[in-house]
């Protein structure tokens, strides 16, 4: 069965509903306390908070994700290389790659040589 509801960690969860049963009135930023937000399988980071705490006031909200990158010297110490360690939620990396390069075509992004990709069959890199 499919979902739209993002996974949350089991743990916050059950604290969570441990402190509703304790304190059946408690404030959403109290809740907020034990259950701050989704905890996404393929990592990235959550940027911004409203819409988490929109999706929790009223049932609907989007949450912004962002991948998670880190900037890194090539071995001669000449150029910088941008490797990007996780990706937001349902991202597909093909098509990002793709959509990469066709900007790189249109020269709306310029300064990049070369786009690889180093992760393998279950999308690690190491």
């Amino acid at each position: 069965m499919a979902t739209n509801i993002p996974p949350h960690n089991l743990v916050e969860t059950i604290n969570a509903l441990i402190a509703l049963i304790e304190t059946p009135d408690i404030s959403l930023p109290g809740l907020m306390d034990h259950l701050p937000g989704p905890d996404f399988p393929t990592g990235g980071f959550i940027y911004g908070r409203e819409g988490i705490r929109q999706a929790y006031e009223t049932g609907k909200g989007v949450i912004q994700l962002r991948a998670r990158a880190l900037i890194e010297r090539d071995r001669k110490g000449e150029r910088e290389n941008i490797v990007i360690t996780e990706l937001p939620y349902q991202t597909n990396k093909a098509k990002l790659i793709e959509r990469v390069a066709e900007l790189v075509q249109e020269k709306v992004i310029e300064g990049i040589a070369n786009i690889r990709d180093e992760s393998d069959r279950d999308g690690c890199g190491w």
